[in-house]
């Protein structure tokens, strides 16, 4: 290894193309000579694309990220010349991209550390910390039920209600996988005071639609103007979910909003876009989001349009620095509506270019986004959208090599990682749940198991998110996920796709089926008392849990059980809903046509969609919901 050879720490930079904080350092201290040099003379530098690279984004303190407080998306690591982890850039000094002393300082003080690497009594290092994290990670004590109730007590302590969202230390991101535990265990009120106000806030894209992804302020103000693919293919599914289970029109508009988003902003010729990347002045605005007060007129010559924007879109500066439209009072969507498209449309007219999608050709975030495209147009009952969302589904073939994924084209980022091949099994389940079409769920099925040969321990039966045999990772690091990166984490997503298989595959294939639904109830018994020490970033295990504890679905079955499906998605959109065909569920197709709830062993019907819709509850029992 070369840091061996020179004797020198490794400056490990972690972080994506799309990161505002990444951005920063970019154009700020590692502009600076001072900077360049010290680094050139003193450590060896290695940065890593998450992108590129899912394995790195929790590699390192998997279960003490909350502890060490990282910034969202971003890290900065010191390891010694064999990998050992010393150090690390912190949150406060990474927080400031032009700051050359403090970073400088920092260098500093991490090279002091690898000269110096005396313990310090009482006080464990963070390779130790380090080590027992992915001894917890990799072999887990005994299996027990998740602390459901008390984690939801804990998600609700740590909830803004006065701007939305969760606390984290002065900086804000959109968090939509606890949002959505919050919704799926019932708890009603507390979600929509964590959840609404960031509805009215410059974090939603009123220009392009969509959801910015990080602000630098509690109060969402100072927001920053990148977009990912997986964030907005999440908060698509939370919309549509809340859509149906609360009554506010808010939610579905946002939700058509998010779904024609990831389609106009993120569609590529054979692939999605990972991200958007937008730069913002040197005032913090962007050239396309943001509305100054000369550009404004401009737009709107008009005073009464002009007043009407600065009332109802927060368009005055001393409230809204970035000048960002942001929706203050929902009830315009019905009262006003005619007037908010108008307003929309002629700003939209008269800003800057729409920045261009980046990182496109990963499985990962192709694949997550298909899936969450296809079932939010099928719940949403709208064909024209489900039509085009169908037609992403094609784009994954060309990743797909008998029963194996690559994860990219190109060389040296070919071999493909879990959330490759769960993301293809979930899309190609989602295809079938849209169209019937039995070989999409055939070929999931066979990517599914691929994935659990490949990276299933076999002797405890945890899911690495790699394989050692994938560089540049070291084998030390092959490990579980549980911390949620922008959406679900691997282990939540494998949880959430094998009992999903499970419950379909129960009569046509037993044996498969029995080995999925284990699979997903040693996860959940494994992981529920470290993911409590994750705070909100484990919402995605907790969500999957609970469908574990909680399992009803519906089968569909007759001539017209695609029509019935859709019409039960339609009202509880959270919950698995089959149609039957083929030899899938042939246990209920030749009990006749209808519409049957399955929980565990039990069946109910067959009954009507509408009956079948009113009698399963879209809440999940647990959580302490209703």
């Amino acid at each position: 290894m070369e840091a061996r050879r020179r004797d020198k720490p490794i400056f490990l930079f972690i972080g994506s193309s799309s990161n505002a904080f990444a951005q920063d350092l970019d154009a700020g201290v590692f502009m600076s000579a001072q900077v360049q040099s010290y680094l050139a003379r003193n450590f060896l530098c290695i940065r890593v694309d998450t992108y590129a690279f899912p394995e790195f984004r929790n590699a390192y303190l998997p279960l003490s990220r909350v502890a060490v407080n990282l910034l969202p998306g971003f890290q900065i690591w010191i390891l010694d010349p064999s990998g050992k982890l010393l150090d690390l850039i912190r949150r406060d000094v990474a927080l400031y991209g032009n700051d050359e002393n403090s970073f400088v300082s920092a260098l500093v003080r991490a090279r002091r550390k690898f000269e110096d690497q005396r313990p310090i009594p009482g006080q464990p290092s963070l390779d130790e910390i380090q080590r027992e994290n992915l001894q917890a990670l990799r072999a887990p004590s005994a299996p027990m039920p998740p602390p459901f109730s008390d984690y939801t007590a804990a998600l609700v302590q740590q909830s803004d209600d006065k701007n939305g969202g969760f606390k984290n230390g002065g900086v804000k991101i959109i968090e939509p996988e606890a949002w959505r535990f919050l919704l799926l265990s019932g708890r009603l009120q507390e979600f929509q005071a964590c959840f609404d106000p960031v509805l009215r806030s410059p974090a939603v894209d009123l220009i392009d639609g969509g959801f910015f992804q990080v602000s630098r302020s509690d109060d969402w103000t100072q927001i920053e103007y990148g977009k990912t693919a997986i964030g907005n293919a999440a908060m698509l599914r939370l919309l549509v979910c809340a859509s149906a289970m609360v009554p506010n029109p808010i939610y579905r508009w946002m939700a058509q909003r998010t779904f024609d988003s990831i389609l106009d902003e993120f569609t590529g010729e054979d692939s999605l876009f990972a991200c958007r990347v937008a730069q913002r002045n040197p005032g913090g605005r962007s050239d396309r989001a943001s509305f100054g007060v000369r550009k404004l007129r401009e737009a709107l010559p008009d005073d009464a349009d002009r007043t009407w924007a600065q009332e109802q879109l927060g368009l005055i500066v001393e409230s809204n620095p970035r000048m960002v439209p942001r929706l203050m009072d929902p009830s315009i969507l019905e009262s006003d509506a005619n007037r908010f498209k108008a307003i929309l449309q002629k700003l939209r007219e008269h800003t800057g270019k729409r920045p261009a999608g980046t990182a496109d050709g990963y499985l990962d975030v192709t694949a997550f986004a298909t899936a969450r495209l296809i079932h939010a147009a099928r719940a949403m009952g709208d064909p024209a959208r489900l039509e085009k969302a169908l037609a992403l589904y094609d784009f994954l073939a060309r990743f797909r090599n008998f029963d194996d994924v690559t994860h990219c084209d190109e060389a040296g980022l070919r071999t493909g990682n879990l959330g490759d091949y769960l993301g293809y099994a979930d899309a190609s389940l989602q295809h079938y749940l849209a169209t019937g079409r039995y070989d999409s769920l055939l070929s999931g099925r066979a990517v599914l198991k691929r994935a659990l040969f490949l990276f299933k321990n076999p002797t405890t039966g945890v899911l690495n998110i790699a394989t050692p045999r994938q560089k540049p990772l070291p084998d030390d690091l092959v490990t579980p996920e549980l911390a949620d990166p922008l959406s679900e984490s691997t282990t939540a997503m494998a949880i959430r796709i094998c009992q999903d298989y499970a419950r379909i595959l129960a009569s046509s294939d037993a044996v498969l089926a029995s080995y999925l639904r284990s699979t997903a109830n040693r996860l959940t018994g494994l992981y529920g008392q470290d993911a409590m020490g994750l705070a909100q970033s484990s919402a995605g295990f907790f969500c999957a849990a609970a469908s574990v504890f909680d399992d009803a679905f519906v089968v569909t079955t007759g001539k017209n059980a695609q029509a019935l499906a859709d019409k039960v998605l339609r009202r509880v959109p959270s919950r698995l809903v089959v149609p039957a065909f083929g030899d899938l569920r042939q246990d209920l197709q030749k009990k006749g046509a209808g519409a049957y709830i399955v929980r565990g062993p039990q069946v109910v019907g067959p009954m009507s969609a509408a009956d079948a819709a009113t009698k399963l509850s879209p809440f999940l029992s647990v959580g302490g919901g209703p």
